[in-house]
């Protein structure tokens, strides 16, 4: 339901996630096993939860068993059993410490027969998704140098941020120094490709540099284009970094059909107000529901009255006749990007269209000490096109408006029968919570109506 940014874990408390790791040799059905009380079984490590697994994975691997791996796919096994990783070594490097054996060989004391059989489905390149089957990275490789004109001749330098269920992020350097970023999505994602392709075309200035596509793959090549701003930023990164995405939504006002149709998010007011009480109903059942006692509990009166306050805002807003513009619903510090010159922006898996300035209430968020700054940014940019007193009534609005606009986020949660995930009611309980402190917080009853 929750999409996008970081997630507040306020009613849960810090754990690791344990998984057993199916290494693979190249071109080999082998597994590397541990040998433990006479038993060979598969070696396990631990990672901390909330943290990108693909990343996390990778890099214990290589610390521990100084091993180069590229993980292939991850899955659960169950409650209370340790998850699965499976990751192909990228050179076929010898290890004392491991010996080798077939799947069929952990049948019973690691694998289900389920098990064994998707395992033997990816090693034998039976999946439909690519980035799972053995020796995919040699195609992506060879790709990438088709694309680049570069040569790569190690595969030791792979980085990998995501991967898994149609999803890849890696980085690679040339030979010659040059960085390249690859990126896929898949399901629910699918349309960021279609998304970033469309920016990158339209507003070629705002992104990394497109080099090359791939439609079977779902996936496309970027140039490396900087290190992300620091977390906090300063003050030095972040009202620059205002003022380009205030100006890069300036141009989008006149394309946001063109942008809905390609696969953006919609979340202008209209459509947020007419989803309100929806979203409350929701929030009451969430919050019957709570059992920590660390947090907080809103009353169903309470949550009544932050979807009159909703509705309030949604109205003024919409006298006011602000033009609807591309957002930017993931904005943290790993995804813009800055060179020493310029700044650009990526990860558009939750692109939307609506009311321009909660972009900008997010980026102060980025570090709230430089709020004005950050404000000062937008309200110089948008001078043109809106008057003072129509920049001040939304920037009132906002901490409660981007919140709750981050609640709905793709809107297509609603309409589902299923019961939510426990995480999920977590969340949106604490989003509910931050909703109550914007709206008492920031006097919204008081809000200039001129």
């Amino acid at each position: 339901m929750l999409t996008g940014g970081p997630v507040d874990i306020s009613e849960n408390t810090a754990a690791t996630v344990e998984y057993r790791c199916v290494l693979v040799r190249p071109r080999s059905s082998q597994l590397l096993a541990v040998e433990e009380s006479d038993q060979h079984r598969l070696p396990r490590i631990h990672i901390p939860e909330w943290t990108r697994p693909a990343e996390e994975l990778q890099k214990v691997i290589r610390a521990r068993w100084e091993l180069d791996v590229l993980v292939l796919e991850t899955w659960a096994a169950g409650h209370d059993v340790p998850a699965f990783v499976v990751a192909e070594l990228l050179e076929a490097e010898q290890n004392s410490f491991f010996v080798e054996f077939p799947v069929r060989q952990f049948k019973g004391s690691e694998f289900s027969e389920e098990d064994c059989q998707h395992l033997e489905s990816l090693l034998e390149g039976r999946t439909k998704i690519p980035f799972s089957r053995l020796g995919w990275i040699d195609e992506a490789m060879s790709w990438i140098e088709s694309a680049t004109g570069a040569s790569f001749s190690s595969k030791r330098n792979i980085a990998q941020w995501n991967a898994g269920g149609g999803f890849a992020l890696l980085s690679t350097c040339s030979d010659d120094g040059r960085r390249y970023w690859l990126k896929a999505t898949g399901k629910p994602n699918l349309h960021e490709f279609s998304i970033t392709r469309l920016l990158s075309k339209s507003y070629p200035d705002f992104l990394p540099k497109l080099v090359a596509t791939n439609t079977e793959w779902n996936a496309w090549l970027m140039e490396d284009a900087g290190a992300p701003i620091s977390d906090p930023p300063s003050a030095a990164e972040l009202v620059p970094a205002a003022r380009r995405m205030a100006k890069f939504q300036i141009q989008t006002t006149d394309h946001t059909v063109e942008l809905l149709n390609t696969g953006a998010f919609d979340q202008r007011l209209s459509v947020l107000s007419d989803h309100i009480d929806a979203v409350v109903a929701y929030l009451i059942e969430a919050m019957a529901r709570q059992t920590s006692t660390k947090a907080i509990t809103l009353s169903r009166v309470r949550l009544l009255e932050l979807g009159e306050i909703l509705h309030q805002a949604c109205s003024r807003l919409e006298t006011r006749n602000i033009p609807d513009t591309l957002i930017h619903n993931d904005l943290n510090p790993g995804n813009i990007l800055f060179n020493g010159t310029n700044c650009v922006f990526t990860d558009w898996s939750e692109a939307a269209v609506g009311n321009p300035l909660v972009v900008c209430e997010r980026l102060c968020r980025l570090n709230p000490s430089h709020r004005e700054s950050v404000q000062a940014a937008y309200r110089q940019c948008w001078k043109n096109q809106l008057s003072n007193q129509t920049i001040e009534e939304a920037l009132v609005w906002m901490p409660l408006l981007a919140i709750y606009a981050y609640l709905y986020g793709r809107g297509d949660w609603l309409a589902r029968t299923e019961v939510t995930s426990p995480r999920s009611e977590s969340s949106a309980r604490s989003l509910a919570r931050h909703m109550d402190r914007a709206a008492r917080e920031i006097s919204l009853l008081e809000a200039p109506c001129h």
